[in-house]
């Protein structure tokens, strides 16, 4: 149903488009000397989207009669303006206007074509009194921008410095400078602030609010951070400001002596400058600062004394007079508070030509270094009086020390004081001349600077020693003569170490050749006591009689050693030579290792030998003869023989 209702609606938005612009056609001969003035305008010509908008219309008859015929206006759909004359139509005079004004839903058509169009309508008649349509057509841009949120927001901080106990107000001032409604603006600051966030419903596309947070200065300074959250349609979005320190108010001006003036006394006509000097060691701002005294009235206006600065500002007086200066001082400062301060007084006297003393004092110092402190040094000095008037009662001093006193110095005499003392360390020194003038006033006068050094005792040269030069030595070669006993008492001496050296050889060689004989023999002696006993199933030497007593045969002769084929060195030297090792089976079938040796020890010789063995001898030599008897002779046959 909406489908059809919205097609009908085109098509005749259509119809009626074409009926415009075929009139428009037809009336195109008689624009050029149409009479009437026709202008449209859009609020607003820029849309994110289809929808309404306010347009005015303005149509002016400019021609020289009234018209007889009413004018139509028609909206780009092809409606009559209702707002517009009577229902739409409008019958102008000559020099009159008619103006309209009515809200118009602008389609997405129109947006994109960039303008809105409409159109008036109305009848004339031509030379030849025939009846003509007429048609004028006006148009207004139209921008499609879309959705574009955007917030701005702008953060003050008064003051800008904030006393103890005082309070600090952060203002924000929110500006929709979108094209789209913001809605839900959330506003949060830092907790030194305030804890509490604060929201805004919405806003137009450029609208403003403003919101406000507010804060006392304790001990610390305070700090503003702000975050501001929003929705713009479906989408959420935020933006956040920097942290921004708002300070603790200290005040730091030094106010000591801040008049000061480049003479006290003047001659009548004589011009004084005064220099005023405000030094600000504080974080706090003045601006606007303004200066007056009582009687000169304001002195200077309009100045700014930032943290850490120094303001210094001179001005000059003429006087005539004694006069006193004390200036008045406000400073506004950035922490809402303004301060009024007074300066020191400044006296300036002024004198009639005559009355002014005029003295010099001229210093000179009998050294210019001194080598060691304390110093005894003689100074000289000067005084002139080059005034018109006598000078009674000058008083000379270093420093607070007073020196002397001159009772009468008259115009243009000088005198001359010297005086000794004693200097404690270098350095410089000046003197003053003091005196009271006519008018009661204490005048000074000071003398030149003398500037004494500390140089080091310069110590005496050091004498440089006289070398003396050894003589000469002269080498000659030594007579022949001479010589030969040199050379044959020193060929002796080496005769004498030769044989020495020999000697000692020889006792090593011999020590050598003895060592390596004992160690061969003893070697020898080792291997032939390394093993010489039976090698049978089992040994018992706590029991020897029990094994084979009764096969020990005695009767084995013993072959004493050929005297002629062997020397005693020999027999001392030789080693038993092994016999070959044969296997014997035992009654169980296995095999026993025997060492068959003809001789186990060297034997004795029939000379050394005893007639018979007594039973001790017997009873000693019974294991012998058992190893004996269980050796069989390398020739005997074997059982299994």
């Amino acid at each position: 149903m909406l489908f059809a209702h919205e097609s009908k609606r085109r098509i005749r938005a259509m119809l009626t488009t074409l009926l415009l612009l075929l009139a428009l056609l037809f009336a195109l001969p008689a624009m050029a000397d149409d009479n009437i003035n026709f202008t449209l305008s859009v609020e607003p010509s820029s849309l994110t989207a289809p929808g309404p908008v306010t347009v005015s219309v303005r149509v002016v008859n400019a021609g020289e009669t009234d018209m007889t015929e009413p004018v139509m206006l028609y909206d780009p759909s092809g409606a009559l303006v209702p707002t517009f004359g009577d229902g739409g139509q409008a019958l102008i005079k000559k020099g009159d206007y008619v103006t309209a004004q009515h809200t118009y839903n602008v389609t997405q058509q129109q947006l994109d074509e960039g303008k809105l169009t409409y159109m008036l309508s109305y009848n004339d008649v031509d030379a030849s009194g025939n009846v003509v349509v007429k048609s004028l057509s006006a148009s207004a841009a139209l921008t499609f921008t879309g959705t574009a949120p955007r917030l701005t927001v702008n953060r003050t901080i008064d003051p800008e410095v904030v006393r103890n106990g005082k309070t600090a107000t952060v203002q924000y001032e929110l500006y929709n400078s979108g094209n789209v409604e913001i809605k839900n603006i959330r506003v949060e600051e830092n907790t030194s602030i305030s804890a509490n966030a604060q929201t805004v419903t919405s806003l137009a596309p450029g609208e403003r609010k403003t919101i406000k947070f507010t804060a006392t200065m304790r001990q610390k300074d305070l700090t503003s951070r702000g975050k501001v959250t929003y929705k713009a349609g479906d989408e959420s979005l935020s933006q956040e400001l920097p942290a921004v320190t708002i300070p603790k108010a200290n005040p730091g001006l030094m106010l000591d002596e801040i008049l000061t003036a480049d003479k006290t006394s003047i001659e009548n006509g004589d011009t004084v400058t005064l220099t005023l000097t405000i030094k600000n060691n504080g974080n706090i701002t003045y601006s606007n600062i303004s200066v007056t005294d009582a009687k000169y009235g304001e002195i200077f206006t309009n100045l700014t004394l930032g943290p850490g600065e120094t303001l210094v500002r001179e001005k000059q007086f003429t006087l005539s007079e004694s006069t006193s200066f004390k200036y008045s001082v406000t400073l506004p400062d950035n922490t809402g508070a303004t301060n009024v301060i007074s300066s020191n007084e400044v006296k300036i006297s002024v004198y009639n030509p005559g009355q002014m003393m005029h003295l010099t004092l001229d210093a000179t110092a009998s050294t210019a270094t001194v080598a060691q402190v304390p110093a005894d040094v003689r100074f000289t000095l000067k005084l002139t009086n080059n005034s018109s008037q006598t000078a009674k009662n000058v008083t000379l001093y270093h420093g607070a020390t007073r020196i002397t006193t001159v009772s009468e110095l008259a115009p243009s005499q000088t005198v001359t004081i010297e005086r000794d003392f004693t200097i404690s360390q270098a350095g410089k020194f000046r003197f003053t001349a003091s005196i009271k003038d006519a008018l009661d006033n204490t005048q000074t006068f000071d003398s030149n600077e003398i500037t004494i050094a500390y140089a080091a005792p310069t110590a005496a040269p050091t004498a440089v020693p006289q070398v003396t030069v050894a003589p000469l030595v002269t080498v000659t070669v030594a007579p022949i003569e001479v010589l030969e006993p040199v050379a044959s008492q020193t060929s002796g001496y080496l005769r004498t170490a030769a044989l020495v050296f020999a000697g000692l050889f020889g006792v090593s060689f011999l020590l050598f050749a003895v060592s390596t004989v004992m160690r061969a023999k003893r070697r020898s002696t080792s291997r032939n006591a390394y093993d010489h006993m039976d090698l049978a199933e089992r040994r018992d030497y706590t029991e020897p009689a029990r094994y084979g007593e009764a096969d020990i045969a005695d009767t084995e002769p013993e072959t004493a050693p050929d005297a002629l084929s062997e020397k005693p060195s020999d027999e001392i030297l030789k080693e038993d030579a092994p016999q070959p090792v044969k296997q014997q089976s035992d009654d169980g079938g296995a095999y026993r290792l025997t060492r068959e040796d003809s001789q186990l020890q060297p034997q004795a010789s029939a000379q050394d030998q005893p007639a018979q063995d007594t039973p001790a001898e017997e009873a000693v030599d019974a294991p012998s003869r058992r190893r004996r008897a269980n050796r069989k002779p390398a020739d005997a046959p074997s059982e299994d023989e």
